[in-house]
């Protein structure tokens, strides 16, 4: 019986600890402190959002970001926030603009959240006119 409690423990000791892994990528609430003040208001003016891809566009690649909500004492995250993050991401990838944008509430229980706000797009390079 004692072997078996021992057992017991570790296994759920295992499995917790699986539960507490996160990626890097994945911020927390609203904090945009990872990147400073310039870079933030440069990559906001100069990320345009398309809806689609325009002719001669040339395709960056995709860039993703997501934000975690963990506790109540923390605010939700928004998808502005989110935005930013895809415009940022877009931007340091030298792209002039972000087009197919996906936002949505995602369930991240297992990267110790209780949801996410997970966000995808298309890095573009516009044609110079």
């Amino acid at each position: 019986m004692r072997l078996i409690i021992q057992n017991a423990v570790v296994l759920a000791a295992l499995t917790m600890s699986g539960c507490s892994t996160y990626s890097s990528n994945i911020r927390v609430g609203n904090d945009m402190s990872y990147a400073s003040l310039g870079d933030q208001r440069s990559a906001s003016q100069t990320i345009k959002v398309l809806e689609k891809v325009p002719a001669g566009a040339v395709d960056l690649g995709e860039v993703d970001a997501g934000r975690c909500h963990r506790s109540f004492v923390e605010s939700s995250p928004a998808e502005q926030a989110v935005m930013l993050d895809l415009k940022i991401a877009a931007y340091v990838l030298g792209a002039d603009a972000i087009s197919n944008v996906a936002i949505e509430k995602q369930s991240a229980l297992a990267k110790n959240c209780w949801y996410m706000l997970g966000g995808k797009a298309k890095a573009l390079r516009l044609k110079s006119p």
